[in-house]
């Protein structure tokens, strides 16, 4: 089962390489990379006269919290159609 959040997250990567990310004030360390693919965004949620929706490149990633706590896997989005000098980050999902 998956929870839909659309959170911003801030995520530590280099290279498209993720490494980790920070979400509701909790350092995430990112263990592996599930898969990465483009998806087509809500263009029926942008606000009406708001330049037309692009796409989101989705990484999923296992992730925990610390050494001790299990591990997850999380959806992470960045829209490509923004300034990618300083990307916009959003968690989409938790798997359970």
């Amino acid at each position: 089962m998956a929870r839909s959040y659309d959170e911003p997250v801030h995520v530590q990567a280099q290279d498209e390489v993720m490494s980790a990310f920070i979400w509701r004030g909790r350092l995430y360390a990112v263990r592996g990379l599930v898969d990465r693919w483009t998806e087509r965004r809500s263009w029926w949620q942008d606000p009406v006269g708001a330049p037309q929706a692009g796409e989101r490149t989705v990484w999923r990633v296992e992730a925990s919290a610390g050494r001790h706590t299990g591990t997850g896997v999380y959806d992470i989005g960045r829209d490509t159609d923004v300034d990618q000098s300083y990307p916009s980050w959003t968690l989409l999902r938790v798997q359970d």
